[in-house]
């Protein structure tokens, strides 16, 4: 699946260099007007997440002649589209700074993923934790390495209410906010990092179970889901379809494995399926 000129070590070495240069040294650093809003007050770029987008933008398509880098900030902005993606070519989709929110306030709870798509298919991603210096990389039918190692996700053993999961209910909707409260018991310890490269690493390590997203955004969820995939979890969407760039309504579900998915669609997902319209 891999195009032969493309080393995945090598393009970890270059997302470790940009976050060296462009992130890092602006931790607990960033001055007041480094700091802006997009949608809402909470909707946060930085100085970082520009400089990080932009150094990627110019190294990666460089090494894949014809390819070309799609960021979240320049979306954003409106200088690219997000209906790039669905035609047959070949693409480096990147959130430079996930977890924005949480570097702009000093939280070490951030990251930067990339993901390569060609004809549409995610066939490499990468997630490097910063802070934390965790690196995972994937190669669609080739596994998921973490650190180095070649990681298989375990089959979960334990109950619901016994295990712990990442439910955000910032934006969802209404009634998904409801159901969770209502099930709350039943779904045993959850929490919300507000950082997407976090969440799926911490599945990978198994340190959560799963993760319910309502928000599906490519940068924030193409890198991680093949990463997952590759290492034995289930990542579906809440029709069950496999997540790709081609359908951003609806939810997500990423489980460690098929039957702790259905346990958690069943408890609350499975009514809103077919009723998309609850996300307009």
């Amino acid at each position: 699946m891999r195009p032969s000129s493309i080393d995945p070590a090598k393009i970890m070495e270059i997302i470790e260099d940009v976050a060296a240069q462009t992130i890092e040294p602006r931790f607990q650093a960033l001055a007041a007007h480094e700091i802006s809003t997009k949608t809402s007050p909470s909707d946060l770029v930085t100085v970082a997440d520009i400089e990080a987008e932009e150094a990627l933008e110019r190294y990666l398509p460089d090494l894949l002649p014809g390819s070309i880098a799609i960021g979240e900030e320049a979306v954003s902005k409106g200088t690219k589209s997000l209906d790039q993606l669905l035609d047959d070519g070949t693409y480096w989709v990147i959130d430079p700074v996930d977890g924005t929110h949480n570097f702009a306030h000093g939280k070490p709870v951030f990251g930067t993923m990339v993901a390569l798509l060609d004809k549409g298919q995610t066939i490499q991603s990468w997630i490097l934790d910063i802070p934390g210096k965790r690196k995972a990389m994937a190669e669609k039918g080739s596994g998921t390495t973490l650190n180095g190692a070649q990681i298989n996700i375990p089959d979960t053993d334990r109950p619901l209410p016994e295990i712990s999961g990442y439910i955000s209910t910032r934006f969802a909707p209404q009634a998904i906010r409801k159901e969770v409260e209502e099930k709350r018991e039943q779904l045993g310890s959850i929490e919300a990092l507000f950082c997407c490269a976090h969440e799926y690493l911490n599945i990978l390590e198994g340190e959560s179970k799963y993760a319910v997203y309502t928000r599906t955004k490519p940068w924030d969820h193409l890198p991680g889901s093949l990463l997952l995939d590759e290492a034995g979890a289930y990542v579906r969407k809440w029709d069950e379809t496999p997540y790709s760039p081609k359908e951003t309504l609806g939810g997500i579900l990423a489980a460690t494995d098929q039957n702790l998915w259905r346990t958690v669609y069943d408890l609350f997902l499975n009514k809103y399926v077919e009723d998309k319209n609850i996300f307009s």
